[in-house]
Parts: C-alpha cells; structure tokens; sequence
C-alpha cells in the first residue's frame, strides 16, 4: 500500500478490476469451479439427524449415554455462504438437572460465521442443535471441534509475515510495525472512517497486539489502548471526523503470519487473493494426456493440477475427464471372383487386413475389419441346374423359410447392409427356418455358402 490514501486507492482498484476480469474468464470458459464442491446444503449433509417439523434439522452435540463427556460445554460453528430467501434460525434443546427438556429462544443464522456454545455442567445431559431449514449453504462445519465430512476443505492459501511485507513502515520500539491509513495531507479523504482488516493464521508464543493512533481537532496525538490480536479475522475501524488527520495502525511484532489484510477495503499485495480455481471439463476417447503429464485410460474427477497464473498467484486445475470406449467388429464374406467392400473398393484376393471406421454412439471410432474369402469361379462347379435355393415369405416379420434342394451342406449367414455377421449356422441341409422378430425392420442378405457355389439373397424385414 502507498502512503497517500488516492494514490494507493487508485492502484488496488486497477488491481482488483484486473482480478475480475481474470477470474470472469475463467469462469465463463469452464461454466464450472472447484466451489461448487466446497460448499453443501444442510439438507445434503448426513451430519444432520430428522427432528420435529418446525427444526427438520438437528446436529446432536451428546446424548445423557456419553456420561461424563456430556457435561463437557458443546459447541457449533458455521461458516455460511448462502440463506434461503425467507431465513432460517437455530435453537437449543438440552436436558436440565431434573431431566426436564429446555428448548431455547431462536436465533436467526447470519452469512458468514455462526456459532453456539452450551456451558458445561456437573451432571449428564442431551445437547442438540435444531435448525428451522435445509436449504441453508455452508463450508465450514464443526461440532466440538470435529470437522464436517460434508465439504471439502479448500487448501490453505499463501501467507505473509508482518516482518515481511512491503505494506508495513517502521514504527517506535514498541510498535515497530505500521500500517498507514491515511495522514493530514491527504486532506477531505483524511475525515473518512479507517479501517483495517486481517486474517491471522499464526501468532507468535507470547502474542501480540495492535493499538490505534491518530490526530485530534486540536492537533494533539491520542494513543489507543493495545488491543490482543487472535487468530482468524480481526478488525479495527476508526470513525470519521470533520477535521484533516493521521490514523496509523500499530502492531507490536512482525512474526504475526497473515492470508489476507485489507486497508479502507483495498487488498494487500503481500499475499495473493484470490486463488483460481478451474475444472477442465474434457471428453475425448479410449485415452487422454492431461497437463500433469500422465495419460489416462478411464474417466477422472478426482486429479488437480497447480500452476501459477497472470498475477503470480497459484491457480489450481481440477480435471473431470469423461474417456468414451472405441469398438470393433470383423466383417466375414465370401465370394467368387470378387467382392466390392463398404470401403468402395473391389477385391479380387482374399483379405483380412483392410478396415473401415465409423462413429458408434459415444462418437468414437467403431473400426470394422474384412474377413473376406474369395473363391476362383474356375474352382468350382458353379451352380447345377439341380441346385435349389428357395426362401419365403420374403418381406417377413418374423419367420423366414430356407428350402435347400439337392444341397448336402450349407452354410448360412445373415448381415446388415454395413456388412456386420448377425447369425451365422453350418451344416444345413433340406429346410431351415430363421426368426427375424427381434431384428429391427430393414434391408438384410442372405448368404448361402456351399461347396459349389455362394448365393446372396435380400431380404426384407417389415
């Protein structure tokens, strides 16, 4: 932060239009963030038992059955993000010395950090936390100080030193560590309230505190009471006056360890807020080498990746892959001479190399490979007069009848018009019947193999 309040106000504001617009990008790209896995519904988080129909949602803290654990003092806390439109509200229910049931006042649940704490007492009791809705989102959850399984805890963001961040000036033995708010020669906007704003993630072993100064109408000093700094936020505004003065905010050591500080609403610079967060939605077939380096075979919605993004912050990748199967199948023919396949090419040798590819439901490759055997017509004794194929009905929708006159041995083959073998059978002889009733309706062939000849008839199933 710059010591002139304009000059400092006008560069964290360019810096935080450059955080919106990068975090919009990113946003809108992947129409997806690692939030929505952070946060649930009261309604969503098994943490929660059934209670009576006014509180449908109760966290039991003990039960008179944990014996002397339940006189111990019970405690919840909440970190809230999201309200239903109408509210939602919290009480108590605990059982007292004589056994009796006490239902406390309701509270009304706020955004932000919420919390309850039910003293201790020198017998056994039931403690329970009753809330009016399900419909209330939060990140944060502990019951006496167990955390929630419910969301997933964001991991810890980067952090600064009092000592070393370039925000703090030197300041008096005591207080050798400043903030400045503002000073008399920033004139008008000198008379606006001052505040500070830091959250503290560390404390030395012997703590530490800050204190308030600033000038008076008269132009005197005034020296506020040191005030113990905690751990998580901590906050101090000073109101505005009608008078040009300096506020100075004084901290009393410089191993206070921060992940965010904010000046009259302007973010520092020492540590990076916010991170981004991104999911890389991908969908691609049989495999994919994502930016990690390693390749996967089967979906993923589990693998992160962390790379340090346009404003030297760590931006934090989470991958959900959706890998779709290819397939396969052999397309078996006979024929004499020749055989023009679906790849628009006539063969004349046989050949189970070639292949065609097509796209199957999950829009990946379905590769078809010939299997085709070709019979010289000079080999064989083509068709005698006595040789009789017959078939009816021909449409069908269901039965089809093959006759077979003078035939020893056939095969059979029925096909789709891609070429795909749908039934096969050997060794027929006299008549046989296929059942097509559980084929779609359509074009189909027919192949009649034997010794002597091959014969492909189409048939058509209504």
């Amino acid at each position: 932060m710059n010591r002139k309040y304009t000059d400092r106000y006008s560069h964290m504001s360019l810096f935080s239009e450059k955080i919106k617009i990068l975090l919009l990008i990113v946003f809108t790209f992947y129409n997806f963030n690692l939030f929505a896995q952070t946060s649930s519904l009261i309604s969503d988080c098994s943490d929660f038992v059934t209670g009576p129909n006014a509180w449908p949602y109760v966290l039991v803290a003990t039960t008179i059955d944990d014996g002397v654990m339940s006189q111990a003092a019970q405690t919840y806390t909440m970190n809230i993000t999201s309200l239903p439109a109408n509210g939602a509200n919290v009480r108590v229910y605990k059982t007292t010395a004589n056994g009796n049931d006490y239902f406390g006042n309701p509270v009304e649940l706020t955004l932000g950090s919420n919390s309850i704490t039910v003293s201790a007492v020198s017998f056994d009791r039931a403690v329970k936390f009753q809330f009016s809705s399900g419909d209330v989102e939060f990140e944060a959850l502990s019951l006496n100080g167990n955390d929630t399984e419910c969301v997933v805890p964001l991991p810890p963001g980067p952090s600064s030193l009092i000592s070393d961040c370039s925000d703090f000036v030197t300041g008096p033995n005591a207080w050798p560590y400043i903030l400045i708010a503002t000073t008399i020669a920033d004139g008008i906007v000198s008379q606006e309230a001052q505040t500070y704003t830091m959250n503290i993630t560390s404390l030395p072993a012997e703590g530490a505190n800050v204190r308030v100064y600033k000038t008076v109408a008269n132009g005197n000093d005034f020296f506020g009471n040191p005030v113990e700094l905690t751990l998580g936020s901590n906050s101090i505004t000073v109101d505005a006056v009608s008078f040009d003065r300096a506020v100075k905010f004084q901290f009393s050591s410089g191993d206070v360890e921060f992940d965010a500080l904010s000046l009259n609403g302007e973010n520092t610079d020492c540590v990076c807020s916010p991170i981004s967060f991104e999911t890389d939605l991908i969908i691609k077939c049989d495999s994919y080498t994502w930016v990690d380096g390693l390749t996967y075979t089967s979906s993923n919605n589990t693998a992160n990746y962390t790379y340090i993004n346009s404003v030297g912050c760590d931006s934090i990748v989470h991958l959900n892959l959706i890998i779709n199967q290819s397939d396969s199948v052999t397309d078996t023919q006979i024929a004499v001479d020749s055989y023009t396949w679906i790849d628009g090419l006539t063969y004349t040798t046989s050949n189970n190399t070639a292949t065609f590819n097509l796209t199957n439901s999950n829009n990946c490759d379905s590769i078809i490979t010939l299997n085709l055997t070709i019979n010289s017509s000079s080999d064989i004794d083509f068709i005698k007069a006595n040789d009789k194929v017959k078939y009816f009905p021909n449409p069908t929708s269901d039965e089809l009848t093959i006759e077979l006159e003078d035939i020893d041995f056939a095969d059979i083959y029925l096909i789709d018009i891609l070429g795909k073998v749908l039934y096969h059978k050997s060794g027929l002889f006299n008549q046989y019947q296929i059942n097509l009733s559980n084929y779609e309706s359509g074009t189909y062939f027919l192949q009649v193999t034997t010794p002597r000849f091959n014969k492909k008839i189409i048939i058509s199933k209504q």
